[in-house]
């Protein structure tokens, strides 16, 4: 009887946990999605049934992690993940780090950003606008390749990996096009050399970014950069904006930032 009853709890705490583990999938499609997640939605991403979705996301919106637009009926995050988030990054010295984007708008008049590389990709953590009419408007939770950004560039060229390992991994990946892993091999080299990342995007014509990685925990997973129209970011300006972006690196790494950019 006793073997049968403990044998009974140690199911109940399993379902207990696997409980744990689907809201968190849930809570991670949501905040992963700015503009929110339907339930069918989340069903479709978690690979979870819809009356389990239905079940937690009850459980989720009533303590306050989640909650539903009326209008658009799709899920967002809650007031109290709203406030655990501004608790973290409050402690992890988040809002030091804002300043220091601020700082960097008003000495490039560029819209700043810092973000953190995830597997393959560079996460924006936190932006700050331009004041400039004609600007980059930053997003916070955007996610680029990590071969195809600025910040990207900078993180990969003072990584552990030489610029020749890093650009043969994205080939062998099979995410390179012909030529790709020689052109980012040169790219790497170069940015190591002048200490700075500049990208100019394909995909928007015209828009330049100017990235220098930052040394977290004697590790290079994070970068700062500063983006807007190439035209107001060449020559002297470009240079000037290198080096204020590494004025602020420095300022940057000896920030308790560590817990909000723990990698993935």
């Amino acid at each position: 009887m006793k073997a049968e009853t403990e044998g009974g709890a140690a199911a109940a705490r399993a379902g207990e946990v696997r409980s744990v583990a689907r809201a968190g999938l849930l809570l991670n499609a949501v905040v992963d999605e700015p503009g929110g997640r339907s339930l069918t939605e989340l069903a479709a991403v978690t690979d979870l049934n819809i009356s389990t979705v239905h079940r937690l996301l009850r459980t989720l919106c009533s303590e306050g992690l989640l909650c539903r637009d009326p209008v658009s009926e799709r899920f967002l995050p809650g007031p109290l993940l709203m406030r655990l988030a501004r608790r973290s990054l409050s402690s992890a010295g988040l809002p030091e780090a804002a300043d220091a984007l601020r700082g960097l708008v008003d000495a490039t008049g560029e819209t700043a950003s810092l973000g953190v590389r995830r597997a393959d990709e560079v996460v924006v953590l936190l932006s700050m606008p331009s004041l400039a009419p004609f600007r980059y408007d930053g997003q916070p939770g955007m996610r680029r390749p990590v071969w195809h950004s600025a910040m990207g560039l900078a993180v990969l060229a003072f990584a552990e990996a030489p610029p020749q390992e890093a650009a043969r991994r994205w080939e062998d990946a099979g995410t390179a096009p012909a030529g790709a892993a020689d052109r980012l091999r040169d790219e790497l080299l170069t940015t190591q050399f002048r200490g700075h990342a500049v990208f100019d995007d394909p995909e928007a014509p015209g828009l330049r970014a100017v990235a220098v990685p930052v040394l977290t925990d004697g590790r290079v997973w994070t970068a700062v950069e500063v983006q807007g129209p190439a035209a107001r970011l060449e020559g002297e300006r470009l240079e000037a904006a290198a080096a204020a972006l590494k004025r602020a690196a420095l300022h940057l790494q000896d920030l308790p930032i560590s817990l909000a950019l723990s990698r993935a």
